[in-house]
C-alpha cells in the first residue's frame, strides 16, 4: 500500500501539516495582490508540491523544494507584504531535518539573499517600531535551520550513545554467560571425562564391550567440550577493526574531531585479545562521548617489540577515575586477564587512557 504521509511524522504533524498546507492555499486564493486565478492556483500546487517533497527527503531532493518554497514565500511576501514570510517556517523545520550540512549550507545562503532583499524593500516599514517583530521574525527563520539542525543531531547522539550503552551491557553479560560456562560446564565436563578415563583403567581389558561404551563416552565429553569452547569464542568476539570503525562514526556524530592510526593489518591477535581490546576501546569512547566535552579525540594503536599498546587522547576537561567510574575498572579487568595493564591520566589539556597486552599466544581454553 502507498504511503501518503510519513508515519514516524504523523502522530506530531500531520494536523500541522494539513492546516499550514490549507491556510496557505486560503491566503493565496483570497489575496488581492495576485492578478489571476490561474497564477494563485499555479501558486498554490507549486507550494504543495515543494512543501509534500520537502516532507518526504532528508537528502537528494529536500534542497531544491526547500529553495522552492523559500522562493515562492519570499515573491509572495514582495508582492503581497512581509507578513507572507510567516509561510517559511515549515520550510526552515523541514532544511533543519537534514543529514546534511551542505545542504543546510545552501538553503540558508539561498534564504539569506531573498530576505536581505525584502528588507531592502521593506526598510521604512520594518524598521519602524510597529513592524520591527517581522524583522525579528525574518532573522529567526534563518536561523532555526540551525536550531533545528542541532537538535535532531542531538537526539541521533543520543540515541548512538544510549545503545552503544546498552550493548557494552549485553557484551558484559554475554561475558558473565561465558565465563559461567567455562567455569560450570566447562569443568563438569573435564570431571567426567577424568572419571571416565579412570573408570575404563580399572576394568580388567577383557571386557571389550564395557570399554568400547567408554571409549565412546570419552570421545563424546571431548567433543562436547570442544563445542562448549567454540560456543564461548563465538559469543565473546568482536572485530576491532569494526569496533575502530564504529567509535569512529560515534565521535563524528558527536561533533569531535577523530583520527585513527593503526597497525592492524601487520599484528598478529588472538581472537580474545582482539575482543578484549574491542570492548576496551569502545568503553573509552564512550566515556569520551559522554562525559569529555572534548572537540578532538585521537586513537593509535601500535606494536611496540612484544606489546601491543592502544592510546584514546582527548582534548575534553580531563575526567578522574571516579568520573571513569566502572568503566575504568572493567577496562582494568579485561587487560589483567591478558596480563597486561589499563591507565588513565588526565590534565587540563584533557583525558588519556592507554591500554597494554603483551602478544604471546593465549591458550584455547582461556576463551
Amino acid at each position: 500500500m502507498l504511503e501518503w504521509y510519513p508515519k514516524s511524522q504523523a502522530k506530531y504533524y500531520l494536523i500541522i501539516d494539513v492546516l499550514i498546507v490549507l491556510l496557505f492555499s486560503y491566503v493565496v486564493v483570497v489575496s488581492e495582490h495576485i492578478p489571476s486565478l490561474v497564477l494563485k492556483i499555479l501558486l498554490v500546487v507549486i507550494y504543495f508540491a515543494a512543501y509534500y517533497t520537502a516532507l518526504w527527503y532528508q537528502d537528494g531532493l529536500l534542497l531544491p523544494a526547500v529553495v522552492l518554497g523559500y522562493a515562492i514565500t519570499a515573491y509572495l511576501a514582495y508582492v503581497g507584504g512581509p507578513q507572507w514570510i510567516f509561510f517559511q517556517f515549515a520550510f526552515a523545520d523541514f532544511v533543519g531535518r537534514s543529514v546534511k550540512r551542505r545542504i543546510l549550507w545552501i538553503a540558508t545562503g539561498v534564504n539569506f539573499l531573498l530576505l536581505a532583499s525584502l528588507v531592502w524593500r521593506y526598510q521604512d516599514v520594518l524598521f519602524s517600531n510597529s513592524q520591527s517583530i517581522v524583522l525579528a521574525i525574518m532573522l529567526f527563520i534563518l536561523l532555526f535551520p540551525w536550531l533545528r539542525y542541532y537538535i535532531e543531531k542531538t537526539k541521533l547522539l543520543q540515541r548512538e550513545v544510549d545503545e552503544a550503552t546498552v550493548h557494552i551491557a549485553m557484551q558484559q553479560e554475554r561475558q558473565r554467560i561465558a565465563r559461567d560456562l567455562h567455569d560450570t560446564l566447562g569443568h563438569t565436563l573435564t570431571v567426567i571425562k577424568v572419571k571416565t578415563e579412570l573408570v575404563s583403567r580399572l576394568i580388567p581389558n577383557e571386557d571389550h564391550r564395557i570399554h568400547k561404551e567408554l571409549d565412546d563416552m570419552i570421545l563424546t565429553v571431548r567433543t562436547a567440550h570442544k563445542q562448549v569452547r567454540e560456543i564461548i569464542s563465538e559469543i565473546n568476539f568482536l572485530s576491532l577493526q569494526g569496533e575502530l570503525e564504529h567509535c569512529e562514526q560515534l565521535l563524528k556524530n558527536a561533533g569531535i574531531r577523530v583520527q585513527i592510526d593503526h597497525q592492524l593489518a601487520n599484528i598478529l591477535l588472538t581472537s580474545v585479545q582482539e575482543t578484549m581490546l574491542a570492548y576496551s576501546i569502545r568503553e573509552a569512547v564512550t566515556n569520551v562521548v559522554k562525559h569529555s566535552n572534548a572537540d578532538a579525540c585521537r586513537i593509535n594503536l601500535y606494536q611496540i617489540e612484544d606489546r601491543v599498546e592502544v592510546s584514546i587522547i582527548d582534548s575534553g576537561i580531563g575526567l578522574s577515575d571516579k568520573q571513569h567510574g566502572n568503566g575504568l575498572f572493567t577496562m582494568k579487568e579485561r587487560m589483567c586477564s591478558l596480563k597486561g595493564n589499563a591507565e588513565v591520566t588526565y590534565d587540563q589539556e584533557g583525558t588519556k587512557v592507554l591500554l597494554t597486552i603483551p602478544l604471546y599466544p593465549i591458550q584455547e581454553g582461556g576463551k
